[in-house]
């Protein structure tokens, strides 16, 4: 017995709209053809699926019960094209990423629900590490992307600038050096400051800044994240220099307020992605909107 799938489309319009001419404009043939097509599934199936009175087609028992089987695959079909409209506008599939704290912490939960908002059928999960993790997880290709301060030279990782920022410094609210609408090393003297730890690369680099100019700080507290430096500023531990993003998030939640801090100090957030694992359209939907994002508040950030 073989059955053509153009023969059960023919005989399925037929059952719903209870005419040939109706099924006919349904599958887009003409009504000959139509008729052709459930002859030769009658054929095919060895029996008669229709009784035809006065130019009428009436369903036999037979045909009630196949229509139930034909339907059911139908149905099946017509989800999967279902799915794949919702694959191809961005709305059905997973993304796995893995970022730094500095991206996680804040900017990244916010991007995540509004992603999220109309896409009811997506899944995401989201792994926070430190720069070297992230390169290490993206490697292995778990991960769709991921989202790292470091560059890198890894041959299963290829890496590019998102964001360019450069390291800005955080006040508490109500803080005397809120009048300057930029500091610099000169407006540390004397101040307490709260600091990066020794092994974060960025520790280096801020001290150096601060010799070169003679300035000499009072560094009583160290964390490794900015986003600890931040709430820690927050609660009047002194001044710090973060990155951006986690000092936009917590002045825009009202716990600090920012200010640029020249000579600049730059930094870079970096988009990896596995070198062998094209990024799905859904992750390159969630990365333009990323983009979009620091881009069109960037001029915001340092006032």
């Amino acid at each position: 017995m073989k059955i053509q799938h153009r023969q059960l489309e023919a005989f399925r319009a037929l059952i719903d709209t209870g005419s040939v001419t109706d099924a006919a404009k349904r599958i887009n043939v003409t009504q000959p053809a139509a008729s052709r097509l459930i002859s030769d599934l009658e054929h095919s199936v060895g029996y008669p699926l229709f009784l035809r009175e006065k130019k009428r087609l009436y369903p036999t028992p037979e045909a009630l019960a196949l229509y139930e089987e034909v339907n059911r695959s139908f149905i099946g079909i017509d989800t999967i094209a279902e799915a794949a409209r919702d694959i191809g506008n961005f709305r059905r599939g997973s993304l796995r990423l893995v970022s730094l704290p500095a991206m996680a912490m804040s900017f990244l939960p916010r991007m995540i629900a509004k992603f999220c908002q109309d896409r009811p059928d997506i899944s995401v999960s989201m792994q926070i590490e430190g720069s070297q993790r992230v390169i290490q997880c993206v490697a292995s290709q778990q991960y769709d992307f991921g989202l790292a301060e470091l560059g890198t030279e890894h041959p299963g990782v290829t890496a590019k600038v998102l964001h360019d920022a450069p390291l800005v410094a955080v006040l508490p609210r109500g803080h005397d050096l809120l009048h300057r609408e930029v500091l610099t090393p000169q407006d540390f003297e004397g101040q307490s400051f709260v600091s990066f730890g020794r092994d974060n690369p960025r520790r280096d680099q801020i001290d150096a800044f601060f010799v070169a100019n003679n300035v000499t700080r009072k560094v009583q507290i160290e964390a490794q994240l900015s986003m600890a430096l931040g709430n820690m500023v927050a609660n009047g531990a002194g001044l710090s220099i973060i990155d951006e993003v986690t000092a936009c998030g917590l002045r825009d939640l009202g716990l600090i307020e920012l200010r640029p801090f020249e000579p600049q100090i730059p930094y870079s957030y970096r988009v990896l992605l596995p070198k062998h694992k094209p990024l799905s359209s859904l992750g390159e939907a969630f990365l333009d909107m990323v983009d979009r994002e620091l881009k069109a508040n960037a001029p915001q950030r340092a006032k």
